[in-house]
């Protein structure tokens, strides 16, 4: 099973390190935030921390001698090597030194890929060691928590509304996200409270006309609508990107509704369902009657529906991400 970053980051705040790590995945910002962990830990021992490239072929031999030194007055030594651009024979190398390596030696592997191919020999040889680690895109959910913690740090309040609107129309890129924070941060100067007004007022990175659109389409069913709404969103960026931001707009709604047919049949009314949802009496005020006709029954089926989209994109790498979230919409939208 791969490690989750959170578990990764905890591994190596810890001091505790495998043989060999394959990080991968297209959360970028996450990737680099766990290695200057790495980097934290290990910047003052220049004899026993490398990073290197693989990107010509007599790279190779090198990168293995440096791993298959022992550390120098230390118990560990550390080896990053980048495989963005790394020959064929680096990684014929590095296939060979994953067979048998140093035990006071890590090896990470930095790939590029953002949807890893499950057939990659070295990915494979990781695996044995537990090592294997993918960045996929926060959930929406996760970055909204990601940014309110992020304002804390900063002293400042970011309401859950706010949250929503920036991560709803900036998408999950946390790079992203953290730049537009800060726009905030100092918008506001002295006010300890960041609202949605105030995220509207400066949000410079504009994805979409109406940063709520995708998750009303999806809770109201209208099949015509929401496919319209997602070739224009297929058209401001890359496909792979824009389908796992779209796939977690739909899954959050859906999400949403579920937990609010349970709460319903549960015997809360929907004043006390809209608070628990924190939904808005003015952004929302359909949310009930979209959701009169899907029953538990159903909203399970979508839920599992949304999960197999998820599985598929990010185990299945052939998969034309444009078009399966298409056929997931299709499936939501249908009657009965």
């Amino acid at each position: 099973m791969d490690l989750r970053p959170a578990d990764l980051l905890k591994e190596w705040k810890a001091g505790k390190y495998r043989p060999a790590y394959f990080l991968a995945g297209e959360e970028g910002a996450s990737k680099e935030q766990a290695l200057e962990c790495l980097r934290a830990a290990f910047k003052n021992d220049a004899f026993n921390f490398s990073e290197l490239s693989g990107e010509t072929a007599e790279l190779g031999p090198a990168i293995v001698s440096e791993a298959l030194t022992p550390p120098a007055f230390a118990e560990r030594r550390i080896v990053i090597v980048s495989l963005a651009k790394a020959a064929e024979e680096v990684r014929e190398s590095l296939r060979g030194y994953l067979e048998e390596p140093l035990e006071t030696t890590t090896l990470v592997l930095v790939a590029e890929d953002k949807r890893p191919d499950p057939k990659d020999t070295l990915r494979k040889l990781t695996e044995k060691w537990g090592g294997v680690c993918v960045f996929w895109p926060f959930r929406e959910e996760e970055a909204r928590s990601l940014l309110i913690q992020e304002a804390k740090k900063a002293g400042k309040i970011l309401n859950f509304d706010a949250a929503g609107a920036l991560v709803a129309e900036a998408g999950v890129d946390w790079r992203v996200l953290k730049q537009e924070l800060e726009k905030a941060v100092l918008f506001v100067g002295a006010a300890k409270e960041i609202g949605l007004k105030h995220i509207l007022a400066c949000l410079g990175y504009h994805k979409a006309s109406d940063p709520f659109a995708m998750t009303r389409l999806a809770q109201s069913r209208r099949l015509k609508e929401a496919l319209a709404h997602l070739r224009r969103l297929f058209q401001e960026g890359k496909p792979s990107d824009q389908a796992f931001r779209a796939l977690a707009q739909i899954n959050a709604a859906v999400q949403k509704q579920f937990r609010a047919r349970r709460l319903l049949a549960s015997g809360l009314g929907p004043p006390e369902v809209f608070e628990a949802l924190r939904l808005n009496a003015r952004f929302d005020s359909d949310f009930l009657t979209w959701l009169r006709p899907l029953s538990e029954a159903r909203l399970r089926q979508d839920l599992k529906r949304c999960l197999r989209t998820e599985t598929d994109l990010k185990s299945k790498s052939w998969l034309d991400p444009k078009m399966e979230i298409e056929h997931l919409v299709v499936d939501l939208c249908r009657k009965g």
